[in-house]
């Protein structure tokens, strides 16, 4: 199936200083007390001593700025429950800038050398994943694992079921020009962390450029046809 030159995945904002470089310094405050995890207007207003509607405001610049998120969180007794404010992961993150400007030196590099590229970027992003998963501290279930690495890094996922679109990509201008060596290693990096936290790496499969926003990313059963355009 032709992709469209526009689909895929949309770039990453490259390092900290890029995303916060105009926040104020208590706004700078507010973003540091957040976690992955959404937290309740109260709860961040109590760990920083400021008024809630203060805190209120600087959570919604911030989700504005695109570097926080706001959800319902979970219903807790009557009415409807209220806002929760999570950091975005990868958004701003020096490590997805620095992986950006090595992949891309990397893609050059090996497109230049010839031979099995594909074959040595699978394995290169496997050993590179493995890595990133036996460094962390903590124990999670693998999808979630790879969640995180993935939002580490600068992809923006999204998770529905055993598929996850990659609504960003921290180096898409080289990906376009050698797909078969940038999104081999992402594909070879999935495999990986997956395998070092006890999922199954043989079933994952990557569409790269597959809809007009995003790649997908199979952690279930490989693809067995083409992404159809939204509304096919």
């Amino acid at each position: 199936m032709e992709k469209n030159e526009g689909w895929g995945p949309r770039p990453s904002r490259s390092t900290a200083a890029d995303a916060v470089a105009g926040l104020t310094a208590q706004r700078r405050r507010v973003l540091e007390a957040l976690d992955v995890e959404p937290r309740p207007v109260t709860a961040v207003a109590a760990a920083l001593n400021l008024h809630v509607n203060t805190v209120r405001e600087h959570l919604d610049g911030l989700v504005d700025a695109g570097l926080a998120e706001r959800s319902r969180l979970t219903p807790s007794g009557r009415g409807r429950p209220g806002w929760g404010y999570a950091a975005r992961p990868g958004v701003g993150s020096p490590s997805a800038g620095e992986y950006a400007s090595l992949a891309a030196v990397l893609a050059e590099h090996a497109a230049a050398q010839g031979g099995d590229v594909a074959g040595d970027m699978a394995r290169l992003g496997s050993g590179w994943g493995r890595g990133l998963v036996e460094s962390l501290d903590r124990v999670d279930e693998p999808e979630q694992v790879v969640m995180d690495v993935l939002g580490t890094l600068g992809f923006d996922p999204e998770q529905r079921a055993d598929v996850v679109r990659l609504r960003q990509c921290p180096m898409l201008d080289v990906a376009r020009r050698h797909p078969e060596i940038v999104c081999q290693v992402h594909l070879g990096l999935v495999r990986g962390a997956l395998e070092a936290a006890g999922g199954d790496a043989e079933a994952v499969g990557l569409e790269a450029f597959a809809e007009p926003d995003a790649c997908l990313l199979h952690l279930g059963a490989r693809p067995g046809r083409p992404a159809a355009r939204p509304g096919a």
